[in-house]
């Protein structure tokens, strides 16, 4: 290879390596995808309106089983882009391969591409389990935070999760009263109230 040919390449490296690298870290910093740390409210079921005090992230309507990260997505083309500049200025710069540099690089950039996705993947997978669905509340435990009167409607916390969540609430047998800091198990939901019995 020429001396014009090696600094054209290690000029091309340079750039595709910090530019994709550069382009990675602003979408992994400042995408919206994984807006984690927010108080959320969160729509459960079907009419199902529940304010959860935790920290769940997401101020948007959740459903299990939504999407997932692409392996083909600008994310995973940037870390090729990256890793191939980096890659190609080892093969060319510390391995003194020549032109071999340029499979070297693709080599490392593909590898860099499957580390970003298998991470988006990861994240994508710990705000699903974080998701609360009412198949998650049917049969968990609550506090009454407001007396539910006989007949009448009430406030139950009930912790999901790591996260307690708030929701209207009667009981299940329309003539029984429940006090305030009572335990109560959730049964079943009606629209936008939650129902339980006593435990």
């Amino acid at each position: 290879m020429t001396v014009e040919t090696i600094e054209f390449l290690r000029l091309c490296y340079w750039v595709m390596g910090g530019v994709g690298t550069l382009v990675v870290i602003a979408l992994l910093v400042f995408g919206a995808e994984h807006d984690f740390g927010h108080d959320a409210d969160i729509d459960i079921g079907h009419d199902i309106d529940l304010h959860a005090e935790g920290d769940l992230g997401h101020g948007h309507d959740m459903g299990e089983g939504e999407g997932g990260p692409s392996p083909v997505s600008i994310r995973t083309m940037m870390a090729f882009l990256g890793g191939w500049g980096w890659g190609g200025l080892i093969g060319l710069d510390g391995l003194s391969w020549g032109v071999m540099s340029l499979p070297f690089g693709a080599l490392v950039g593909f590898a860099m591409a499957l580390a970003v996705y298998y991470f988006m993947r990861f994240l994508h997978q710990q705000e699903a389990t974080s998701t609360i669905g009412v198949a998650h509340l049917i049969g968990q435990d609550g506090v009454v935070l407001t007396a539910i009167p006989a007949g009448g409607m009430g406030e139950v916390r009930v912790n999901v999760r790591g996260t307690a969540v708030k929701s209207l609430a009667r009981v299940s047998n329309p003539d029984e009263h429940v006090a305030a800091g009572a335990t109560v198990r959730v049964v079943e939901q009606i629209g936008s109230t939650l129902i339980v019995r006593a435990v």
